[in-house]
């Protein structure tokens, strides 16, 4: 094994030509915030830890990098069949994919924004004095159009300004700045203090993001070499397995079933048959989550490892897993059904935590056949625990904590009251409130819990893949921002949101409400899907495009879906408050 220094440069440079990612790594998962937080880590000099390498020339199927990051991705798209053939040299990345992955695509590549326009990465060069309210001293934005200064295109360190040192980096920017400042009007331009300072600051910064390309100082990797030496797949996805337990849950599945299948040979063909009955709502279950719910039930903790099958122990948690298989199967039927026919769930993008369904599939185990109040109850759960994040963090541990509250006999139905008291204790919000609206990253969920609860079906359970439902503004974006002088807090807002097919979306025009519902309406189509309200479906010519008509519009919507969501998400607490 060989520990050596690289460049920022040489790792970018090497993705996708020479490293990729072993078929066992699963989907970038981190956030723009944690993106933004690794930069911010990297600009102040802190150590971001070993990259973990293995170079082979196995048969193992590879799959690139993302060029521009899209966190709903089809891996399918990615896969390079020609690296992955035996004989081919090539390097895996076993632990970090998120580094790696956040670092090319702000110095070499960009993300998709909602919108679905690519964004690049963009840093002001003059930060580094103050920090923000999220404790990040260095700004970095992504951006899809050209940002001005002080903001400076990081793409163009490994493009047109390649071949710049620091030195001349910093003063050509200076200086633009200087002409910028000598042109503002005199009590608006900095003092010569307030100049020598960001001068300084822009010097120091082009400093270190020139040193981190560069420089051979930063980044560590440790490197499995299987073609010199013996690192064979296994002995590789048992440090695979034990290198990531610390942080996202990866599928450890495969090494598990070796280690399972002298006491019960047949197990695996069961949780396969398993995983693919709760992939029939569309969502993505991998094998190792109904090997979580089984472990849970039979009280050996949510922490999925090959060594908790090992020994007198490991053999006894096999007999029981197989003695009570029919109770497990029949209890994971029941989830499935909850899945598909209660909470209507079709799409990766209303589901924020996966493991959040292992509490529910625990109480069902323990309380088969559920009563309505109870699944009332339940969707309340789910929603509260997609919506506040309660599984956002030590997730194996919350798991665990939650199966002294629901795995076992609950005479009274699920105990709503007790989870809630749990996360409470852990510092986390246990109901909706209206607040809760107007948070971006929660409109794709409390939208499709109102088209279910209105409709009775998903907008997500499309016939046709690439017509998922996209975000769309029921009176358009542009115009009430262009025509009508309303600010973008009036106008993104969950009371002026629907879901319209993908296909559908490209299609439109920018049609004011009145001419686009008639039209529809005319047609025939039937205009209540878009979950406008009665008295507007009944007659469009109400949709008037002026200010007094949307905010009449728009605050009378967004009350019925917040009347909608806390009478789902709040099931515990009756009647919607007057």
């Amino acid at each position: 094994m060989s520990y050596k220094p690289k460049t920022l440069f040489r790792l970018i440079d090497d993705i996708n030509s020479s490293i990729f990612l072993p078929h066992i790594q699963r989907l970038f998962v981190w956030e723009e915030e944690q993106m933004l937080r690794l930069f911010d880590s990297l600009m102040r000099n802190y150590p971001i830890q070993t990259l973990l390498f293995w170079r082979t020339t196995d048969e193992i199927k590879a799959r690139r990098f993302m060029s521009q990051v899209e966190w709903d991705a089809d891996l399918s798209d990615y896969y390079e069949p020609s690296v992955s053939k035996a004989g081919h040299d090539k390097v895996f990345v076993l632990d970090g994919q998120q580094r790696l992955q956040t670092l090319y695509a702000i110095f070499a590549g960009a993300l998709t924004l909602e919108s679905g326009a690519r964004a690049e990465a963009y840093y002001d060069v003059t930060s580094g004095e103050t920090s923000t309210d999220t404790g990040l001293l260095h700004s970095l934005k992504f951006s899809p159009t050209t940002l001005p200064l002080p903001w400076y295109r990081i793409a163009d360190l490994m493009g047109k300004d390649a071949q710049k040192v620091a030195e001349e980096l910093s003063d050509d920017l200076n200086d633009e700045l200087d002409k910028i400042d000598a042109a503002t009007v005199s009590e608006s331009r900095p003092a010569d203090e307030e100049q020598r300072a960001r001068r300084k600051r822009v010097r120091k910064n082009f400093g270190q993001l020139v040193r981190l390309l560069r420089e051979e100082t930063h980044f560590w990797v440790q490197e499995l070499d299987g073609v010199a030496n013996k690192f064979p797949y296994r002995t590789v996805l048992d440090i695979f397995v034990r290198v990531n337990s610390g942080g996202t849950k990866l599928d450890a599945s495969d090494l598990m079933f070796a280690a399972m299948k002298e006491g019960w040979d047949e197990i695996e063909e069961a949780i396969e048959e398993t995983t693919e009955l709760l992939n029939s709502t569309n969502l993505s279950f991998d094998k190792t989550f109904p090997l979580k719910c089984l472990l849970v039930v039979h009280g050996r903790g949510a922490e999925a490892s090959p060594e908790k099958f090992a020994g007198a122990d490991g053999a006894k948690l096999l007999q029981d897993m197989k003695a009570g298989w029919d109770r497990a199967e029949q209890a994971f039927q029941e989830l499935r059904d909850f899945l598909k026919s209660d909470l209507k769930v079709y799409a990766d993008k209303v589901v924020r935590s996966y493991n959040s369904f292992i509490p529910l599939f625990d109480y069902i185990y323990f309380n088969p056949k559920p009563n309505e109040r109870s699944k009332a109850l339940m969707r309340g759960y789910y929603y509260k625990s997609q919506l506040f994040g309660w599984y956002s963090q030590s997730t194996d541990s919350v798991i665990n904590g939650l199966h002294g509250v629901v795995g076992k006999a609950c005479g009274l139905g699920f105990p709503m009251n007790e989870v809630k008291q749990y996360f409470n204790s852990r510092g986390m919000a246990a109901e909706l409130q209206k607040g809760h609206l107007d948070q971006t990253r929660l409109r794709f969920i409390l939208l499709n819990l109102v088209y279910v609860d209105q409709m009775g079906s998903s907008p997500f359970d499309v016939k046709f893949k690439g017509n998922e439902p996209h975000i769309d503004h029921i009176y358009p974006r542009h115009a009430l921002l262009t025509k009508l002088g309303l600010g973008s807090g009036e106008v993104n807002t969950i009371g002026n949101y629907r879901f319209v097919g993908a296909t559908d979306n490209i299609r439109k025009r920018a049609e004011l409400p009145d001419s686009y519902f008639g039209r529809l309406k005319a047609a025939g189509s039937p205009i209540e899907k878009h979950l406008l309200l009665k008295s507007f479906s009944d007659d469009t010519g109400r949709l008037v495009f002026d200010v007094p008509t949307y905010r009449r519009f728009r605050d009378e919507r967004a009350q019925r879906v917040w009347e909608i969501c806390y009478r789902t998400v709040n099931p515990e607490n009756g009647k919607f408050p007057a």
